[in-house]
C-alpha cells in the first residue's frame, strides 16, 4: 500500500512539471480588427491624459491596405486574410448556424448551395463563389490558407464579434480565420450587447470577450480575432448625429477600445490592433495608411518588413506571415514577410506620426504638382520644336533664351531629389517655387560658365541618384517623382519615374567621348559604366529593378556594337541580342543571391521551381499598369509629346546634328527609353522622362549650333563624322 502511495507522489512530481511546462509554452495571439481606425483616433489616444502608457507602450506603424479592386472593408479583409491582394463577393458574410438567409437557416442554405450540410462553427455562404473569383485574378489569393495553416499546425482558431448596423450585416472578421472549407468556430452575436443610446443600439460586450479570454482552460495554441464594430457603427451614424454629440461619442469610444485592450493584453502573449479600413472622413483627406499596433514581450518601438524596407511601413500582405511566425510555423505560401519590432526602448511615437504627415502631404498634393511640371515639359518641348521649324526675327535672343529653358528642365529631375526632404518644411507652394528657382538657375549657371551642360547636368544628376540609392533611397522615398507608399507599388530601390532619368544621365556622361570610338579608352570607359549601373541597378540591396536593369544592360549593349561594328547586319543584331538578354538575366539572378529576398528574387524562386503561371500573371500586371497609366496618367502628355518629336527627329535626316557623339547619344537613347517602355510595369513613366531628357538635350545641341543652318529644319547637314544609319 504505501509503496503505491510513494509511486504515485513520484509520478505526479514528474509529470506535473511537464503538464505545467507545456501550459506554458501554449501561446495565445489576439488580433483585434477596428473597422473605422484611423491614425488620427491612435493619435488621439496616445496623447489622451487618461492611458498614455499602454499606447507608449505599443509597438506602433503603419500599413499599406491596398486591395485588388478598390478601396472596401471587404476587400480588404479579404486581402487581409489571402495574403495576396485580393477582392471580395457582393453579398459575402459569415452567419452562426440557425441564423435567417433568404428565408432559410444559414446551415439550410449552406446545403442547398454546396450540398454539404454543416453542424458547428461559423460558416459562409459564400465561400466558393469568393474563392472563384480570386482563382480568376493575376494575384491568385487563396482565401482561408492562414486559417487552414494554423488549424493543420495544431493552433486552435475563434473569431468573436461583428460590425452589423440596423440595415445591414458586416462580419468581416472571420475572413482572417477559416480555412479552406469556409468554416471557423466562434461567437458572433453573443459578443454584442443591446445598449441604448449606443449607435445602432449595440456595443461590444467587454465583459463576455474578457471572460472568454481569462477562462480559457486549453493547453493548445490559440489564435483569437475579435471584430470590434463600434466604431464602424458610429462613424455609420454620423451624418446623422449632433456635431458635439458625435464628438463626445467618438471619445467615448476610443476609451472603450483602451480600457479593453488593457484588460485584453494581459490574458494573452500577444495583441494585435489592425484597421482593415480607415473612416470615410480619413479617406477623404488622404490619410490612407491605416494604423497598426502590437503588444509583446518587448515594450515601445517601431514597426516594419523586408517588404517595405521603410521605417514605420508594413503592408496587409504581412499579416499572415507574421501570425504563422508567432506560433513558429514556417510557410512559402505568402509574398509578404515577417513584420519586425525595433527600437523597443522608445515610447515616444512622433516619429511615426511625423513620417505619416509627410507621406499624407506628398500624396495629397502629388497630383496637382506632377500635373503643372508635365505641363511644362511638355510646353518646353513644343517651344523648343517649333522654334526651330519657324524661327524668330530675333534669333540670337530666342535661342539662348530655348536654351536655358532646356537646361533648366534638364535639371529639373537633379532638383526634385534634392529637395525631396523639404517639403514639409516648405510647404507645396514653397517647394515648387523653390524647384522653379533652383533649375533656372542652374540652367542659366551652367550655360553661361560650362562649355559641356549636357555632361555636367549628367553627372550631377547621375551622381545625387547613385548617392541615394547607396543610402537606401532616402530622398527617393520622399520625392513627388519617386514611389508613394499610399500607391504601393514600390517601396524600395530605383522607382521608374528616376530610371529612366539615370540612364539617360549616364549616356550624357559618356557624350563627349563618344566620337573616339578607335580608343580602347572610350570603349572601356563604356563598359565600366555599363557593369556599373547593372550592380547599382539590379542588386537586392540597392536599385532592385529588375526592367531598368534589363534595359540598360540593352542600351549599353546596343551602344557598344554601334562603337565597335563597322557595318550593320540584322543577323548579327539578333545573335548579340538573344546573347545580351540570356547574360543580363543570368547576372540579374546572381545578384539577388546576397541579401534578403526581394521581389525580383522571388520571381526567380517561382521560376526555377517551375511556377509559369505567377511569371505569366506578373507579366499581365505589368501590362494591365501599362495600360491603365496610359489611359489615365499625365505621364501620357509628356509621353507621346516626346515619342513624337524622337520619332520626327529619326525620320527627318536633316534633322540629325553631324557631331558622331550627338547622333550616337540620340541613337542609344531611344533603344533605352524603347527598352523602359517594354520592360517595366509602369514602362509608359520611365520611357516618358527618359525620352523626354533624350529629346530636350537633342534640341539644345541643335539651338547652340553657331550656324543657323544647323538649326532649321529644312536645310541639310553635312558631316564627315556621321555614323551610318
Amino acid at each position: 500500500m504505501w509503496r503505491k502511495i510513494i509511486l504515485f507522489f513520484i509520478i505526479t512530481i514528474i509529470l506535473f512539471p511537464i503538464v505545467d511546462s507545456q501550459a506554458e509554452e501554449s501561446k495565445k495571439v489576439l488580433v483585434v480588427v477596428i473597422p473605422g481606425l484611423s491614425v488620427d483616433e491612435v493619435e488621439w489616444l496616445i496623447h489622451n491624459e487618461t492611458n498614455t502608457k499602454l499606447w507608449q507602450e505599443a509597438a506602433f506603424g503603419t500599413m499599406n491596405i491596398r486591395p485588388d479592386g478598390p478601396y472596401s472593408y471587404l476587400n480588404n479583409m479579404v486581402t487581409f486574410g489571402a495574403g495576396a491582394k485580393a477582392i471580395g463577393v457582393q453579398g459575402w458574410n459569415a452567419f452562426e448556424l440557425d441564423e435567417e438567409v433568404n428565408g432559410f437557416t444559414a446551415s439550410e442554405w449552406v446545403y442547398q448551395l454546396t450540398g454539404e450540410l454543416p453542424s458547428q462553427g461559423l460558416i459562409h455562404p459564400d465561400y466558393h463563389r469568393l474563392m472563384e473569383k480570386n482563382t480568376e485574378t493575376t494575384h491568385k489569393g487563396q482565401v482561408g490558407i492562414l486559417g487552414e495553416l494554423l488549424q493543420q499546425s495544431g493552433v486552435s482558431v475563434e473569431v468573436y464579434g461583428h460590425s452589423d448596423t440596423v440595415s445591414e450585416k458586416i462580419r468581416y472578421g472571420s475572413l482572417l480565420a477559416l480555412n479552406q472549407n469556409g468554416t471557423v468556430d466562434g461567437e458572433l452575436n453573443a459578443a454584442v450587447r443591446v445598449k441604448s443610446g449606443s449607435p445602432h443600439g449595440v456595443e461590444m460586450d467587454v465583459d463576455y470577450l474578457i471572460n472568454k479570454l481569462s477562462t480559457d482552460v486549453e493547453t493548445s495554441d490559440k489564435f483569437i480575432v475579435i471584430e470590434w464594430g463600434d466604431l464602424h457603427r458610429l462613424y455609420d451614424q454620423q451624418p446623422y448625429m449632433e456635431t458635439t454629440h458625435f464628438n463626445n461619442e467618438l471619445k467615448k469610444q476610443l476609451l472603450r477600445i483602451n480600457s479593453f485592450i488593457e484588460q485584453a493584453r494581459n490574458e494573452v502573449d500577444q495583441t494585435w490592433v489592425i484597421a482593415p479600413m480607415m473612416n470615410k472622413s480619413a479617406y477623404d483627406e488622404k490619410k490612407q495608411l491605416a494604423p497598426l499596433l502590437y503588444w509583446g514581450d518587448h515594450q515601445g518601438g517601431f514597426l516594419t518588413s523586408n517588404t517595405t524596407k521603410q521605417d514605420y511601413l508594413v503592408t496587409s500582405l504581412d499579416f499572415n506571415p507574421t501570425m504563422l511566425a508567432a506560433f513558429e510555423i514556417e510557410s512559402n505560401h505568402f509574398s509578404g514577410n515577417v513584420i519586425q519590432h525595433y527600437q523597443n526602448e522608445i515610447t515616444d511615437k512622433t516619429p511615426v506620426l511625423k513620417r505619416f504627415e509627410e507621406i499624407v502631404l506628398i500624396y495629397k498634393s502629388r497630383a496637382s504638382v506632377l500635373s503643372t511640371y508635365i505641363t511644362c515639359l511638355v510646353l518646353a518641348l513644343i517651344g523648343a520644336a517649333l522654334y526651330g521649324f519657324f524661327g524668330m526675327k530675333k534669333r540670337n535672343t530666342w535661342r539662348y533664351v530655348t536654351r536655358v529653358i532646356l537646361l533648366s528642365a534638364l535639371w529639373s529631375p537633379f532638383w526634385f531629389l534634392a529637395l525631396a526632404g523639404f517639403v514639409d518644411k516648405l510647404g507645396v507652394t514653397g517647394f515648387v517655387l523653390t524647384l522653379i528657382g533652383s533649375s533656372f538657375s542652374s540652367g542659366y549657371v551652367i550655360e553661361k560658365f560650362t562649355s559641356f551642360p549636357i555632361f555636367w547636368i549628367g553627372a550631377f544628376t547621375f551622381t545625387l541618384i547613385t548617392v541615394d540609392i547607396l543610402l537606401g533611397t532616402p530622398f527617393m522615398q520622399r520625392s513627388y517623382l519617386g514611389y508613394d507608399p499610399i500607391i504601393g507599388a514600390r517601396y524600395y530601390g530605383i522607382g521608374n519615374e528616376f530610371a529612366g532619368v539615370y540612364i539617360i544621365s549616364a549616356f550624357m556622361i559618356l557624350s563627349p567621348i563618344l566620337n573616339q570610338a578607335k580608343k580602347k579608352w572610350t570603349i572601356a570607359s563604356t563598359i565600366m559604366m555599363l557593369l556599373f549601373m547593372i550592380v547599382l541597378l539590379g542588386k537586392s540591396t540597392l536599385g532592385t529593378n529588375a526592367g531598368a536593369t534589363l534595359s540598360a544592360g540593352l542600351a549599353f549593349a546596343f551602344l557598344l556594337y554601334r562603337l565597335i561594328v563597322r557595318k550593320s547586319s540584322i543577323r548579327l543584331l539578333a545573335v548579340l541580342f538573344v546573347g545580351t538578354v540570356g547574360t543580363l538575366f543570368l547576372l540579374l539572378y546572381v545578384l539577388q543571391l546576397t541579401g534578403e529576398q526581394t521581389h525580383i528574387g522571388l520571381a526567380f524562386e517561382r521560376l526555377l521551381s517551375g511556377d509559369i503561371l505567377y511569371i505569366l500573371d506578373t507579366i499581365q500586371r505589368k501590362l494591365q499598369m501599362n495600360l491603365k497609366i496610359f489611359r489615365h496618367s499625365n505621364w501620357t502628355q509628356l509621353f507621346i509629346t516626346s515619342y513624337l518629336l524622337g520619332a520626327v527627329i529619326l525620320w527627318r535626316k536633316r534633322l540629325q546634328l553631324g557631331d558622331q557623339e550627338k547622333q550616337l547619344f540620340l541613337q542609344v537613347g531611344v533603344v533605352s527609353s524603347f527598352a523602359l517602355l517594354v520592360l517595366n510595369d509602369s514602362g509608359v513613366v520611365a520611357a516618358a522622362t527618359s525620352m523626354f531628357c533624350v529629346v530636350s538635350a537633342h534640341y539644345y545641341w541643335l539651338s547652340a549650333n553657331k550656324e543657323e543652318n544647323d538649326f532649321a529644319i529644312g536645310k541639310t547637314v553635312h558631316s564627315s563624322q556621321a555614323i551610318e544609319d
